[in-house]
């Protein structure tokens, strides 16, 4: 792993609300959260959390930014420290990355804009093949058992490998994707004799798209009549530079526009689940790829949805899966809720068979993780009479309960019902429940051990629950292991930066980055039209020049990796302004994104046209030309006033 892909692991792996709620003690607002802000005499909560942008902002310190700037304001360190200690809390060695952070070829395995153009062509290919090759009609055949029909065919770019060696490989030769690019993308592998082969040769192709749209690896199914007895039914993608089957999930860039709507996501365990409940009209469902739910997942799944179905087949396999993440996600305090189909049914099945409204229906009666806790435990047993039983059963309630952190006034309510009902259902005193219940509770060893508590020493969120300034860094504090600060809302809390405000930035800037943020599928476009130098010297050019890093390095423009790809927290927090402040007026605005982009781009070209009149006319003046050359320069200025004519004027120009 090099550095670029340790940071944009941990952006993936560490989530804003897990960070800050570890620090401080967080309140629901409508989609986001609140919290009392460390920096300043906060008397009501100032410190506001986007769990969908992945930001946090203190609008009286006017300091804002994602994971990297609040691990930096907290603790007072630079970028490379906050890097350090995310790494540690999300698990991710940094060393190999220090050591290893090279130059990357051009075309190399190691360039991951090579691996996605190989990817997507790859994908192509396969599309193509099923829908139009003679030797694929066994394939189609086999689609259309499964009762897959051509617009999801199409939705989800299926396609197929030809039972052969090599295809692939061939297919290749006269373009930029060597052999060894192709087994970098996971698409072929090694003999022992060094020759190359087809991976997923006579299989039927899924490719795997990441929350961006960009194929990053494939999935392949045998075709029946193709297959040796021996072949494992689905083959899933190897681990590359692009993908990790821990922390993507299938068809997340489709479903997350029906996500977007109800925050809520649906996690099935095949492809072809997915595919047949978009096709049945469920369209906010995703699936696992090759491996069970885990807690890797959840930052991902958190960003996009408040609450989570999980729906497993109805075998002893799919018990078995529940019981081992349950307490994965009720720690993580997030809403799941767990479906067990009939016995008899996987979900492209049942929804084939039985049809979306009954589906629907079904999903409504899914439980939440800790009543699915409560219903396993104590399934099988006489709570009167196996008293060891009933005993073993409780405590591994409770101990699932006391990971549980309740970070609001609804969480409080429902456990003190769960209490409730626990305690009935053991037929104990409430009081005997609930005092085992924070025995448990302070045996936890906090998750973060700088926080300076240890096992039995009491509730680890007592301190944050009362004054968070008396322990999260307050800047007015001398003592301790911090480092002297500035005073509070001066921004990082080590050497002085300069702050970047909103009102700096031209009109047309503002309204480019802006776009840029809530529009990244617009940045090729503006990234074409717009010229480095038609930006003024400073944030606005800081920002644009790292749209264009990104874009060429063909990274993912979305505002999250764009935000964590600049150090400076200063930085962070500008565009985080410039992001609520693109929210607020796409509320307002009366065209289109696309349309505004359009005006924007004219806004710039005027402005580049102008300043050259300008130069223009004073060389002329300074008289720097010959006849020839003047009469040129005239011709040309007058060349560009008529194509100005009849434009319409930007509402962004300034």
């Amino acid at each position: 792993m090099d550095f670029g892909d340790a940071k944009e692991r941990i952006r993936q792996k560490v989530d804003i609300v897990d960070l800050v709620g570890s620090h401080l003690a967080l309140r629901r607002q409508g989609r986001n959260y609140v919290a009392l802000c460390p920096w300043h005499d906060d008397r009501k909560p100032s410190l506001q959390i986007n769990p969908d942008r992945q930001t946090w902002k203190c609008w009286v310190c006017d300091i804002g930014g994602d994971i990297f700037s609040f691990t930096m304001q907290r603790e007072g360190c630079d970028f490379r420290e906050a890097l350090k200690l995310l790494a540690e809390r999300a698990g991710i060695d940094l060393d190999e990355g220090w050591k290893n952070r090279k130059k990357v070829t051009p075309g190399s395995p190691d360039d991951k804009k090579t691996l996605y153009d190989c990817c997507a062509w790859a994908g192509k290919l396969f599309h193509e093949f099923l829908l139009n090759a003679e030797p694929a009609e066994v394939a189609r055949q086999y689609v259309e058992e499964r009762a897959i029909t051509p617009l999801s065919v199409e939705k989800f770019s299926i396609g197929f490998a030809p039972n052969e060696w090599t295809w692939l490989v061939d297919k290749a030769r006269g373009t930029p994707y060597s052999p060894a690019v192709l087994e970098a993308c996971g698409l072929v592998g090694q003999n022992e004799r060094g020759g190359y082969y087809d991976f997923f040769k006579g299989r039927l192709i899924f490719p795997i798209r990441d929350a961006q749209g960009k194929v990053i690896a494939f999935g392949g199914r045998a075709i029946p009549k193709l297959a040796r007895e021996d072949d494992a039914k689905y083959k899933n993608g190897r681990e590359t530079r692009l993908f990790s089957k821990s922390e993507q999930l299938y068809a997340l860039d489709i479903a997350r526009v029906s996500v977007a709507k109800s925050r809520a996501i649906t996690v099935v365990e095949g492809y072809t689940d997915v595919i047949m409940c978009h096709q049945h009209g469920v369209e906010d469902v995703v699936a696992v790829l090759g491996t069970a739910l885990t807690d890797r997942h959840i930052p991902l799944l958190r960003r996009f949805a408040d609450t989570i179905y999980l729906i497993l087949d109805g075998d002893e396999a799919g018990q078995r899966r529940t019981n081992d993440i349950l307490e994965q996600f009720v720690a993580a305090n997030l809403d799941l809720r767990i479906l067990t189909l009939p016995e008899e049914f996987d979900p492209a099945e049942f929804l084939v068979e039985r049809g979306s409204a009954a589906f629907r229906g079904l999903r409504e009666t899914a439980v939440d993780a800790l009543e699915h806790k409560i219903r396993t435990a104590t399934a099988g047993i006489d709570l009167t009479r196996e008293t060891h039983r009933a005993n073993q059963a409780l405590e591994s309630i409770l101990a699932t309960l006391a990971r549980a952190a309740s970070s609001s006034g609804a969480d409080t309510l429902r456990m003190e019902q769960l209490l409730t009902r626990v305690a009935r259902e053991f037929r104990l005193d409430e009081t005997v429940v609930r005092n085992r219940l924070g025995e448990l509770r302070r045996g936890i060893q906090p998750a973060d051990p700088r926080l300076g508590y240890s096992a039995g020493s009491g509730d680890p969120r007592r301190t944050e629950a009362g004054d968070p300034r008396r322990t999260l860094g307050d800047p007015r504090r001398t003592g301790g292991d911090s480092p002297p600060t500035q005073e509070f809302g001066e921004g990082l809390l080590t050497s002085p930066q300069r702050r970047y405000k909103y009102s700096e930035l031209t009109p047309r800037e503002a309204e480019l980055l802006e776009l840029l943020a809530l529009h990244p599928e617009l940045a090729p476009t503006a990234l074409q039209e717009i010229a480095d130098d038609d930006l003024e010297l400073g944030p606005a050019l800081t920002i644009f020049q790292t749209y264009r890093r990104l874009e060429e390095a063909g990274d993912a423009l979305e505002f999250g990796r764009v935000l964590a790809e600049m150090d400076e927290p200063n930085l962070k927090s500008l565009l985080v302004q410039l992001d609520d402040a693109a929210a607020r007026k796409e509320v307002q605005a009366n065209i289109d994104p696309p349309a505004r982009m359009r005006a924007v781009i004219r806004s710039f070209q005027r402005h580049h046209e102008e300043r050259e009149r300008k130069a223009a006319e004073a060389a002329l003046a300074e008289k720097r030309f010959d006849e020839q050359e003047e009469t040129s320069v005239l011709l040309g200025m007058i060349a560009a006033k008529r194509r100005q004519q009849g434009i319409i004027v930007a509402p962004t120009d300034g």
